[in-house]
Order: structure tokens, then C-alpha cells, then sequence
């Protein structure tokens, strides 16, 4: 079923093979951990979803590390295949990964192992996930909350450079020659996170600032926001900017992930209006990103024309529930509500941009 053209799917129990294929598999074994957490799930975690959203960082830095977190490890044939961080919240199971790809199998036999352990959960909730089909053997919903516009990165410049359209080959050599024209001094460097100050990544962001009063709009992050976003991008980030005369004038921020890019915040001086600096900078990241030998960039949600233009694909980010039975969608009305809600809401979001 295709995410983007319906905004809620439904799966409804039927005959029960994945279990019986699952009980028969001697390959796969699964455990349980509480607080506080083997130091080996936070690596592992991050090799099985390579998403600075599965990191413990991200989960520090956002204040959701707590000593209710507990942890489901699969393995197979002795190595992790999985790992799903999640806290107990009277009758919901709520799953902290976020921002990663779930296959239906993995899911199914996370439901089984954490409803066979716990016997009060009626519901496992899931947010801001890729995942292509739900497990048959329970009754679960699936609504499009967000999305990430990823750019799966090639060997080489060039050969990103030819999957553009002309007109945007043609637009981006131009605005490239025409700011190296206007401003001699014109220079693109990136700055490892050992390398940055929070003085840079702050003007970044009043770059932002600065643009949105200008067009007369709401700065959109909040102060927590940007004091987050500065501690992450500190620890796993890369700032990329475009000087003239030593000064920045426009930036990226970004984190990173093994070989996986996550784009956060870009902006240039509103004096450069005209310069096209942004997206100057971030195709000029972009092929950074493809000389370090990087897999994929994620431009991440927010429907944006230059995402498009540079080669970013819209993938799906789904709220899903799971229900143990028929009896605990019953016992569930909230979420369940709201869950009907975010549907509706995705409709018309889809509508609007058909």
C-alpha cells in the first residue's frame, strides 16, 4: 500500500505463519535489559539504524535519557540484528528509536517478545518510522506524520551531478561563477566537530533568524531547540560555510552517522540574498559528502523545492500502533483517537500538495 497516497494503513490478524516460522528458527534469540543499559547496545544500536535519532546522544542531549529505558537485543546466528530502545507507560509500550527502517518481520517479533514479558501493554507506539508493511499476526496502524527527503549519495561528483536535471546543472555552475565573480574571496570549508565553536554554529542559526524577520515570518525553533541542536552538532557535527572576506556568510549544519549525513539547519546572511548562498552550500556539502565517502544524505522533514532539485527523494516517516488484541484497541481510545486525528491531518497535507 503506498504511504503517500493513503494516510492510514490497517493490518488485521490473519493465520499466524510468521510466528510458527519464527518458533522453528534456531538462528534468532532475543533478551531484555534494564537500566542502566550494556555498554554495547549504544554502538550497536547505532550500526543497525546508522541514525544520529538511535543515538545516545541524541537521547541525552533531548533529556529522554532516563532510567526507564529499557532495551530488546535480536540476534542472529549470534549477531545483533536488532535493537529497539523502549519505556513502559502504564498500558503502552513506547518505542524511542526514531527516524530509522523497521521491516514487518523485525517488528513482529519485537510485539511478541515484549507482550509475552509484559502482560499489561495493550499497545506498542512508534514514532517517526520507515517501514513498508505491518506484521499480519496483530492489528496495527500506520499514519504519515513527517518525512525525510534523503539523497542516496553515488561514487563520485560527477555522477550526482548528471542525476540533476539540466536546468539545475546549468543554475547551480551559474550561481557558483557568478558569486566567485562578485566576491573574489568567495571560499567553501567544512569544520569537524573537534574543530567547531559555538560561536560559529550559533551565527548559523541568526543567519536564520535574520532571514525569517526579513520575509516576516516566526523564527521557528525555540530555545530549547537551538541549545539542543548546538550540544548535538558539537559532538557529532560538521559545520560547511561560505566565506567572502573571511566572513561567513552562509552554513550548514549537519550530524553524521557512520557513513549517513543528517542535514539540521541551513542559512546564509539575508545581505546575500541574491547569491543563492544556501543552496550553494549545500551542494557543495553534498559533493563533500560524496569525496568522504559517504552513503546518504538526509535533508530530513520539510517540503522544500531545492531538496528535489538536488536529488532528494521524499521517504515516508509513519506513526505506527500495534495492539495486542481486538479487546485492547477497545481499551485504547485515546491514541486511538488521536492516531485518527494525525491521519486526517496527512490527508490533507497529501491533498495539498498533490
Amino acid at each position: 500500500m503506498n504511504h503517500q497516497a493513503l494516510a492510514t494503513e490497517i493490518s488485521v490478524p490473519g493465520i499466524d505463519i510468521l510466528r510458527l516460522a519464527r518458533a522453528q528458527d534456531p538462528g534468532l534469540a532475543t533478551e531484555f535489559h534494564r537500566w542502566p543499559l550494556p555498554d554495547y547496545v549504544w554502538p550497536a544500536l547505532e550500526r543497525c539504524y546508522r541514525s544520529i535519532y538511535c543515538s545516545e546522544a541524541q537521547l541525552r542531549i533531548s533529556g529522554a535519557m532516563t532510567p526507564r529505558i529499557e532495551a530488546w537485543v535480536a540476534r542472529r546466528d549470534g549477531c545483533i540484528s536488532a535493537v529497539i530502545l523502549f519505556e513502559r507507560h502504564q498500558h503502552q509500550i513506547r518505542v524511542l528509536n526514531e527516524v530509522f527502517v523497521l521491516s514487518a518481520q523485525v517488528l513482529g517479533e519485537f510485539a511478541d517478545a515484549v507482550f509475552a514479558l509484559y502482560p499489561k501493554p495493550h499497545m506498542i507506539r512508534i514514532h517517526a518510522v520507515r517501514i513498508a508493511a505491518l506484521p499480519k499476526q496483530y492489528i496495527s496502524l500506520s499514519v504519515a506524520v513527517s518525512d525525510d527527503y534523503l539523497l542516496k549519495l553515488p561514487p563520485s561528483s560527477e555522477q550526482w551531478q548528471r542525476s540533476l536535471s539540466a536546468r539545475t546543472r546549468e543554475k547551480l555552475r551559474y550561481y557558483l561563477r557568478r558569486a566567485q565573480q562578485r566576491a573574489p574571496t568567495f571560499n567553501f570549508r567544512t569544520f569537524g566537530c573537534n574543530e567547531l565553536s559555538l560561536a560559529q554554529i550559533k551565527q548559523i542559526i541568526q543567519f536564520n533568524r535574520a532571514r525569517m524577520q526579513v520575509k516576516g515570518k516566526r523564527f521557528g525553533m525555540s530555545a530549547i531547540e537551538e541549545r539542543q541542536i548546538c550540544q548535538i552538532v558539537l559532538e557529532r557535527g560538521q559545520l560547511s560555510i561560505i566565506e567572502i572576506d573571511g566572513q561567513p556568510c552562509a552554513g550548514l549544519l549537519c550530524t553524521s552517522v557512520g557513513d549517513e549525513v543528517f542535514m539540521h539547519v541551513i542559512a546564509h546572511d539575508p545581505a546575500y540574498d541574491d547569491l543563492r548562498l544556501g543552496l550553494l552550500c549545500c551542494a557543495l556539502t553534498i559533493e563533500d559528502a560524496i569525496a568522504k565517502g559517504c552513503q546518504q544524505f538526509h535533508f530530513l522533514w520539510g517540503r522544500y523545492d531545492y531538496k528535489t532539485r538536488l536529488g532528494g527523494e521524499r521517504e515516508v516517516l509513519s506513526q505506527v500502533l500495534v495492539f495486542r488484541d481486538a479487546w485492547s484497541l477497545v481499551q485504547q481510545p485515546g491514541p486511538l483517537m488521536a492516531h485518527l486525528l494525525a491521519s486526517g491531518r496527512a490527508w490533507v497535507r497529501h491533498q495539498r500538495h498533490r
